[in-house]
């Protein structure tokens, strides 16, 4: 006899959870205790959340699952940055980066495995789509992964485009947002998107978090060159509904600008962007491109990414430069993904081919700690 597959109650924010419980005929009350449960203390087996009836938690247990993503791969790094290779309830892999620097500590988490935008500096870029997250697979990035430090901000750049899984998303920043679970409030939350400008308003609108633009081109045709997704949401436009924005308070957009040698880095680029960001409440987040070995992009000099920011500050605007974290550890965005995929797809055709693991070693992974 086949087993009734489990439903998960897990990345239901608390009115979707509310109502489920009550379709059930259980009172309302019953699904704070269980968001208590499941988001604060981050429990997962309904035999414990002691404070709920014995009759209600055996309904839950036959009904229902918390499913939990694993961690396959820890890399730590010089600098503090830990890589994690996570691996999904279907197999599939996403990246999560903890980022630990003075004052916070920061978790990148994914939205998708792989990506549609195709942006050529961009590891992930080159991986084929497979799917969306669901939001418990988002949060849980922040849940079920030991860190070794509390989480204080999330930002979401890493694996995928969020604005293309803009549903699902939206769903776990309701769960990061929400003081009675996870709290880690708008301040702390940024979203990062190419720029899908349909549904830029409507993140502002819902003000749970900081919105994030990555730029990286100061002319149409130059973006254009790197991002796909400039020939359906061209440069002008995404200028055009940044300037219209209605926005909550003294808000900003940060635009994240990676720059790339000989590419996007000159004086010319600096000037251009200055003209191009006027009239707009804006950050620029300046980075110097993170050299990866499956892409023919350079790294910029310290001098030359100074001067760049140097000519924004003297033209009064914010500017920061964020330095590359975890560059040991193939922090660049998808890296890490591709070497996983490389080794099995090695391993196979060893084994194909009758040929001894110790073969392998060109494509063995770097010394990896327990999660």
């Amino acid at each position: 006899m086949e087993l009734l597959k489990k439903e998960n109650l897990k990345g239901l924010p608390l009115p979707d959870l509310e109502k489920r419980i009550l379709e059930m005929g259980h009172p309302a009350f019953r699904a704070k205790q269980l968001y208590r449960w499941i988001y604060k203390e981050r429990e997962t087996d309904f035999e414990k959340m002691t404070d709920l009836s014995k009759d209600f938690r055996k309904t839950l247990q036959e009904k229902f699952e918390l499913p939990q993503i694993e961690v396959s791969e820890t890399h730590p790094s010089d600098d503090g940055t830990i890589k994690y290779l996570v691996k999904l309830s279907d197999g599939e892999q996403v990246e999560s980066v903890f980022i630990p620097t003075e004052g916070r500590v920061t978790l990148c988490v994914s939205t998708q495995v792989g990506c549609k935008m195709a942006c050529s500096f961009c590891a992930t870029g080159y991986q084929k789509f497979v799917r969306d997250l669901k939001a418990w697979e988002i949060v849980d990035q922040l849940m079920s992964i030991p860190h070794p430090r509390p989480i204080t901000n999330i930002v979401l750049m890493g694996m995928g485009e969020p604005f293309d899984n803009y549903e699902e998303v939206m769903k776990a920043l309701q769960l990061f947002n929400d003081p009675r679970g996870l709290k880690i409030g708008k301040r702390h939350i940024t979203v990062s998107t190419v720029g899908i400008t349909d549904k830029i308003q409507s993140f502002i609108d819902a003000s749970l978090g900081k919105l994030a633009i990555s730029l990286h081109g100061t002319t149409d045709e130059q973006r254009a060159s790197i991002m796909p997704i400039n020939a359906k949401f061209p440069l002008p436009e995404l200028m055009d509904t940044c300037r219209k924005l209605k926005f909550k308070g003294t808000e900003r957009i940060t635009f994240e600008y990676i720059l790339i040698k000989d590419l996007n880095d000159s004086d010319a680029d600096a000037l251009r962007l200055v003209k191009l960001v006027q009239g707009i409440p804006v950050k620029i987040n300046l980075l110097a491109y993170n050299e990866n070995p499956f892409i023919d992009f350079k790294r910029p000099s310290e001098e030359r990414v100074l001067k760049f920011q140097n000519i924004l500050l003297k033209h009064h605007l914010t500017s920061t430069y964020r330095r590359s974290r975890g560059r040991d550890v193939a922090a660049a965005c998808g890296q890490l993904r591709i070497e996983a995929e490389n080794r099995l797809k090695r391993k196979a055709w060893e084994k194909l081919k009758g040929i001894p693991p110790l073969h392998s070693s060109t494509f063995a992974p770097e010394p990896v700690l327990g999660a």
